[in-house]
């Protein structure tokens, strides 16, 4: 090999030494900032937390939602009485079911009986007379029953039989208290009198054993003696006759006093009778209003239409609904959630990106799952996130939506740690 080829060599390697060589102070460095930049990840994903999200589906609901009116009977509508969006009160009627009787005949007698039994029950004895001429059609005979009752009722009160019995008798218990005082002063003149001549037989029984009078005049005196007994017997006989006079006529006015009672009771009986009759035919024959608000007709409502039982007719609407959204927890989820937590609203009706949201909370989580083991959940609505006041949210029973729980945060660290052990455990 030649010299300089040998050289070239020799130096070839040397430049090679130096340029591979790795500094020391980069190695030192090197590693120390790797360290640094592996301590940073950690703390950052320590630090960094995050909350977790869980998705599922609302229906919007309310404390007063609008009430629907069904039939209860398969039958034709023989009259409707209010119009589609009129206001009505509740108890309202709203259409009568074709029937024997006039339901407004129905619907009149009930008022007053019922008139009636709270009048009864306030200790009233003012009761009114009953409507005549009425149709009432299937309770007829329930109707029936209760006016034969209430007829005996009429003479159990002011002017009738009975209190005038009552009366009768009452004043001649008194009339007999007044003979008995009368009885026992005559005994009292009877016993002084009695006393008086039994003195003055005594008197002549001494004359009679010393031979100062005849034994013709001591028989003489001895009858009168016995003559003033007898008064005194009778009236004796006279009081024990009054005492039993006033214990019959006591008795007397005890039964009927207990005749009056157990009429007043069957009346009562009778009354309320009557009203189960009446009011299980309004439920039957009338559609009538739960509550008070709008009303609105579930499809075409109209004379002689037939319906089904079941049909919705009518729907009233309160208007003052307490809106609340209403959620089905699985129970995968159901350790995340917990009362309180924040939960966003995203109604379909509404998107979000237009109309914005609502921001509510966990108010209320069932203690028992539901069906297919779901667990129920009350959002509270507390905040309207509108995007512009042309463009506001406006709640509407039945509504649907995707609603966001906000669970408790955590970090990424954690969250690692989680997936660790979730594959250790799964191996």
């Amino acid at each position: 090999m030649p010299k300089e080829q040998e050289y070239i060599y020799q130096n070839s390697e040397e430049v090679h030494e130096i340029i591979t060589a790795v500094p020391s102070w980069i190695l030192r460095w090197g590693i120390t900032l790797i360290f640094l930049i592996l301590a940073s990840i950690i703390l950052l994903s320590a630090l960094i937390e995050y909350p977790d999200v869980v998705k599922t589906s609302l229906k919007i609901n309310s404390l007063n939602s609008p009430k629907t009116v069904l039939a209860k009977q398969n039958g034709k509508l023989t009259a409707v009485l209010i119009e589609n969006g009129q206001m009505v009160k509740k108890n309202q009627p709203l259409a009568y079911f074709e029937t024997t009787a006039d339901p407004a005949d129905i619907l009149q007698i009930t008022k007053t009986l019922k008139t009636f039994q709270e009048k009864i029950f306030s200790n009233s004895n003012n009761i009114s007379e009953l409507p005549t001429g009425l149709n009432l059609g299937e309770v007829q005979g329930a109707y029936q029953n209760f006016y034969q009752q209430y007829l005996q009722y009429l003479s159990t009160q002011n002017k009738g039989y009975y209190l005038e019995r009552v009366a009768f008798l009452e004043k001649d218990l008194k009339d007999i208290i007044l003979l008995k005082n009368q009885i026992i002063k005559q005994q009292k003149t009877q016993e002084l009198e009695y006393a008086n001549q039994e003195a003055e037989y005594k008197a002549y029984q001494k004359l009679y054993k010393n031979k100062v009078i005849s034994r013709s005049e001591f028989l003489q005196q001895e009858n009168k003696y016995l003559a003033a007994k007898y008064p005194l017997q009778q009236t004796e006989t006279a009081l024990l006759n009054n005492t039993s006079s006033y214990a019959s006529k006591e008795k007397e006015l005890l039964d009927l006093k207990h005749t009056i009672a157990e009429e007043q009771l069957k009346f009562v009986q009778a009354l309320n009778q009557c009203i189960t009759e009446c009011d299980n035919w309004i439920l039957q024959y009338v559609l009538m209003s739960p509550v008070d608000g709008k009303l609105t007709f579930a499809g075409i409502v109209q004379e002689n239409q037939n319906v089904a039982s079941g049909q919705e007719v009518f729907i009233v609407n309160p208007g003052n609904a307490d809106f609340f959204g209403e959620i089905q927890i699985p129970q995968y989820n159901m350790g995340k959630i917990k009362l309180g937590e924040r939960t966003m609203v995203k109604l379909k009706s509404y998107p979000f990106e237009q109309y914005g949201m609502i921001r509510g909370k966990l108010s209320y989580i069932s203690d028992v799952a539901y069906r297919d083991s779901v667990f129920i959940a009350k959002v509270s609505f507390d905040e309207f996130e509108n995007k512009g006041s042309n463009r506001k949210i406006v709640l509407k029973n039945g509504m649907q939506a995707d609603a966001e729980i906000i669970t408790e945060e955590s970090s990424l660290l954690q969250r690692f740690f989680r997936n660790i052990k979730k594959l250790m455990h799964s191996q």
